[in-house]
């Protein structure tokens, strides 16, 4: 049976209880950005504060020799800290239109934030899957 693509999403009859479930993961998912954005901040104004001491440690640490292979290091950490944030952007987004899209019953504002939360979702499946692929090979 095929569906009717331009029957809208609140014409099929989304019960209070759906569109409150849906509200619930609107603002737990606007929380968890929240927090990955101050988590981000903290991590910048840390790095911003202690950098040069930072990169001394790590030299002596890793017996780099020269400070320049920890700059890139931390160059190589700010990098993460930006895809991070590209990430936690997503998922804010998401929150956002899922929220608006229920409060003004307008589908197209919540079809966004689905494709956001696609893309979160994209984004956490290379993560995890990269994640994977390094534990495996740090037993190889």
């Amino acid at each position: 049976m095929e569906q009717n693509q331009d029957q809208s999403l609140f014409d099929m009859n989304m019960d209070s209880s759906t569109q409150s479930h849906l509200l619930s993961i609107s603002k737990w998912t606007k929380f968890i950005s929240i927090v990955g954005f101050v988590i981000c901040g903290l991590v910048l104004l840390l790095l911003a504060v202690f950098g040069a001491k930072i990169t001394e440690q790590l030299s002596v640490l890793f017996s780099f020799g020269n400070s320049e292979l920890a700059g890139a290091l931390i160059a190589v950490v700010l990098i993460v800290l930006l895809l991070f944030g590209f990430w936690i952007y997503f998922l804010f987004r998401a929150s956002n239109l899922l929220r608006n899209g229920l409060q003004s019953r307008d589908t197209a504002q919540l079809a966004d934030g689905f494709k956001a939360m696609r893309i979160y979702f994209i984004f956490s499946f290379v993560i995890s899957v990269l994640s994977l692929l390094s534990t495996l090979q740090s037993f190889l």
